[in-house]
């Protein structure tokens, strides 16, 4: 799975589950134990690692016949599986079947009924039903569909009134489809058939072999799979526009539904998927091991894509109603790789248990970046891990909640907890590193013996690095142990002397934050940059092996003395950057003669991590921003560097701040981004992305007018034609400041385009409006009527309530927000609560972070993820005070 889209970091920020379920002992069992030891399952939601490990010991195989009845408006689904299940031995102990939120009307062994209890989260029968080695458990049950995105959602399109239907299960909604022992380290066969509309096509994980037509419907009969778990399992369905392709023998196929299909753009999806199966075949030295590769693109999905068994799903955020830039096609190709590495690492060779789930999402977080920076068109994919993921996994590890990479996970909601970005980004950033320190060549090597010792079998972390370490020919154990079971962010600074223009010595210093004191060994370069012929050239990189708190490197002595050194040249470690005085001068005076866009993009990050450290003033980087970005050639650089100003400037409407000097730093911004966006080459991506810059800060009756002016079509600039979404993004803006005939322009645009898209923008668009009632009519929904809604409405009514500059509602409304909060803790719907915690914005004041606290500290027994959410949004309210704290002390950089 990868999570990303239009609401990505709200959703791995703020991703909110059930409350975890307590089983009656808290003892660790092993797996030598489990079937001696007795545990009673509690009657909660979700699955622990002591039960699994326990079932584990019952149950020797299984696979599933299942066969399900879809409609097209019906409000809930039918079916029957059989569950040809071997045991250890004779049961000593009830037998639990997973199925959450579902009815169940009849449960046999061996063609008899048998009596059953069913509390809504599991069945469970007796042991004496289960005597002997080996039955057949039939379930006949029903299930309503979902309209939250996990188990089987359901969507309607609005369009043309076309039903169209997927799964969605990681870590543990599979249940949701159809009972069964629902734990990765039961892997299974599974043969499907499904009644489903006769216009519909349904795809699984094989390809069928066999429809049988009766009246309105068709029989569609799959034949038996290979063995995975049923996480990965899937079943879609609907009338789906199809397209085919081939990559090498393997058939290839992209779905999207009817009204979408227009602007999905085939050609780069089966490209970037033909060039991705060319680069993994050879690398892991084993084919595709699933026949056919299907990949559906979906409405209402959480996540950015799931890596089902060669029936990929991804988010209709991949699909842009106008011309892509190359940021997004390239975002596109590395979802794309990524699904793929997934069939190879966790679906081929599947975790045993969810404490592992970092190393399936860093492994092909990681292995999406090589393939497309070995095997695409795009030379600067490096750079973008660097803009997008591994700021991700910087800014994760310093907030409160950071974590081990690999830590334990008791039960299934800590392992949605962990969808974050030390799991992806952290993770898939010290993989990088990997190859460095051990050999490229050896790194793969043992990359491919682990997948082809371990193929369709489950695999611990032991397994992994054992594989890795025996091809390098070294001992991970200490690696092992920095890396992996150590939180926290190391920082690195180079500090040298100089004589007679020549180094006499360089020491690469090394720090750990207080509460997390590990040093770590990875190895980096050091950068030494010099002024020639008009340029900042790279004149020199130092590899350099690193640990402890100092390391001589004495391979610099006797160089030419540098202007800006860089500690972390070409991105190899995992470390924070402090740049030493010499070189923040001499980067502060030559930022766009430096010649690399790589470390332009890397200076520019350090330059804002001060600003985030409350070490610059806010209103110092913008100037120097404002100074030196307009030069800017690069399209990553101008992405991060505008991506910053539009941060600084939602900053400022919360800092405490001279009226005046706020209103002249925003609109030094307002104007920037404009001016910025005029005179970007047309049709270039700068363009686009200055577009996107100048909607998030425009808010004078100027800006406001330039904007109304392009929405109607009396302004055009060239090169830049208004797709959908664009023309939305101005529509939100004329209600956010409640600019011209804001009302009509929503009316108007939905006459014109009906979508599901911009159904939800109109949404935001209405929420966003600094009312009292569209904020009370919004809030009423989200907390009170949200069985009226489909979870898609909710997000983008929360993501939308609250911008920066309307904190005034947020503080009418709060009682009545944190008030909600018991029945939302209770809520077993998680991404519903997920939805909630965005309902508390950046608050930077000191009201802001006590009325966190009291709720931290009011000794409530809070959901996992809700008390993780609400511990960041503390913690970014006091750094917000400490920003503000540099502006009204006057302090001078």
């Amino acid at each position: 799975m990868i999570k990303t889209g239009k609401f990505a970091a709200a959703l791995l920020c703020s991703a909110i589950l059930t409350a975890c379920s307590q089983e009656s002992s808290n003892q660790p069992v092993t797996e030598s134990s489990a079937a001696a030891v007795a545990i009673s399952r509690a009657d909660a939601p979700g699955l622990s690692e002591a039960y699994a490990k326990l079932r584990k010991q019952q149950i020797a195989a299984v696979d599933y016949e299942l066969s399900v009845t879809l409609d097209k408006n019906g409000k809930q689904f039918s079916g029957l599986v059989v569950a040809n299940t071997k045991f250890n031995g004779a049961l000593k102990q009830p037998l639990t079947i997973d199925f959450a939120g579902g009815s169940v009307e009849s449960v046999s062994v061996d063609g008899a009924e048998v009596p059953f209890k069913y509390n809504g989260h599991f069945i469970t029968i007796q042991p004496e039903h289960l005597q002997g080695g080996e039955h057949a458990i039939a379930v006949n049950y029903q299930h309503p569909y979902s309209t939250d995105g996990s188990g089987l959602h359901r969507f309607e399109d609005p369009e043309d009134g076309n039903v169209y239907m997927y799964t969605d299960f990681e870590p543990y909604d599979a249940n949701r489809l159809f009972p069964h022992f629902d734990q990765p380290n039961l892997k299974a066969h599974y043969t499907l058939n499904v009644t489903a509309p006769q216009d519909w096509i349904v795809v699984s994980s094989v390809r069928e072999n066999k429809i049988e037509k009766d009246g309105a419907v068709n029989h569609w009969h799959f034949p038996q799979s290979a063995k995975f778990s049923s996480y990965i399992f899937s079943l879609h369905a609907g009338p789906f526009h199809v397209w085919e392709d081939d990559a090498d023998g393997i058939p290839l196929r992209l779905m999207a539904r009817k009204t979408l299909a227009q602007y999905v753009k085939p050609e780069d999806w089966f490209t970037f998927t033909k060039q991705s199966f060319a680069f993994f075949q050879p690398y892991f030295e084993i084919d595709y091991p699933f026949k056919k590769y299907d990949q559906v693109i979906v409405p209402d999905f959480n996540a950015g894509a799931m890596e089902n068994v060669a029936a990929v799903t991804f988010n209709e955020t991949y699909v842009s109603r106008g011309k892509k830039t190359q940021a997004q096609r390239m975002r596109l190709a590395n979802v794309i790789a990524h699904e793929m590495a997934h069939m190879w690492f966790g679906d081929l060779v599947t975790m045993n248990w969810w404490d592992d789930l970092w190393l399936n999402e860093s492994f092909a977080t990681y292995m999406a970046n090589l393939s497309l920076a070995e095997n695409s068109e795009f030379d600067n994919a490096w750079e973008n891990f660097y803009l997008g993921t591994k700021q991700w996994a910087y800014h994760s590890d310093q907030l409160p909640t950071t974590h081990a990479i690999q830590l334990p996970v008791k039960n299934t909601d800590e392992a949605f907890a962990n969808f974050d970005g030390i799991t992806y980004g952290k993770g898939g950033s010290i993989l990088k590193q990997l190859p460095y320190y051990l050999g490229k060549e050896e790194f793969r090597k043992g990359v491919s013996n682990y997948l082809k010792d371990l193929s369709y079998q489950n695999s611990t972390l032991s397994d992994f690095m054992g594989h890795l370490g025996k091809a390098a020919g070294k001992n991970l154990d200490q690696w092992q142990q920095q890396w992996l079971y150590q939180a926290g962010l190391n920082t690195i600074q180079a500090s040298f002397q100089c004589e007679n223009n020549k180094v006499t010595s360089l020491t690469l210093t090394q720090s750990a934050p207080e509460e997390y004191p590990t040093l770590r060994e990875q190895r980096t370069q050091i950068g030494f940059y010099n002024m020639k012929n008009g340029s900042m050239v790279l004149n020199k990189a130092i590899p350099v092996l690193y640990k402890g708190e100092k390391t001589q490197v004495t391979d610099a002595v006797g160089l030419p003395c540098p202007q800006i050194v860089y500690p972390n040249e070409g991105d190899w470690a995992f470390a924070k950057v402090n740049l030493d005085p010499v070189s923040v001068e001499n980067m502060s005076k030559h930022i766009n003669d430096i010649e690399k866009p790589f470390t332009r993009l890397m200076l520019w990050q350090s330059l804002y991590d001060s600003v985030y450290d409350a070490k610059l003033p806010l209103d110092e980087y913008i100037s120097f921003a404002l100074s030196n970005a307009g030069s800017e050639r690069d399209i990553n650089v101008v992405r991060l560097v505008s991506s910053h100003l539009g941060r600084a400037y939602s900053y400022l409407n919360q800092v405490a701040i001279d009226n005046a000097k706020r209103d002249e730093l925003q609109l030094a911004i307002e104007n920037f981004a404009w001016t910025q966006l005029q005179q970007a080459a047309p049709g270039s991506d700068a363009q686009k992305t200055w577009f996107s810059t100048f909607t998030a800060v425009a808010h004078t009756d100027a800006a406001l007018a330039h904007a109304k002016q392009l929405l109607q079509g009396e302004m055009t600039i060239e090169g830049l034609p208004l797709d959908p979404d664009m023309r939305w993004s101005l529509i939100t803006l004329q209600n956010q400041y409640l600019y011209g005939d804001y009302e009509q322009a929503i009316t108007r645009e939905l006459a014109k385009d009906n979508s599901d898209r911009s159904q939800l923008n109109a949404i935001a668009a209405e929420a966003v409006r600094p009312q009292a009632e569209s904020k009370t009519k919004w809030l009423e929904n989200i907390l009170q009527h949200r069985d009226n809604f489909k979870l898609s409405q909710l997000k983008y009514a929360a993501y939308s309530l609250f911008p920066s500059e309307q904190s005034e509602f947020f503080e009418a409304n709060v009682e009545r927000i944190v008030a909600a909060l018991d029945e939302v803790n209770r809520s077993d719907a998680p991404e519903f609560v997920g939805t909630y915690a965005r309902l508390f914005p950046l608050n930077c004041s000191e009201k802001g972070v006590q009325q966190l606290s009291e709720i931290l500290h009011s000794g409530k027994q809070l959901n996992p993820l809700l008390e993780k959410a609400l511990k960041n949004r503390r913690y970014e309210n006091q750094r917000c005070l400490n920003m503000a704290a540099m502006l009204s002390n006057g302090h001078e950089g």
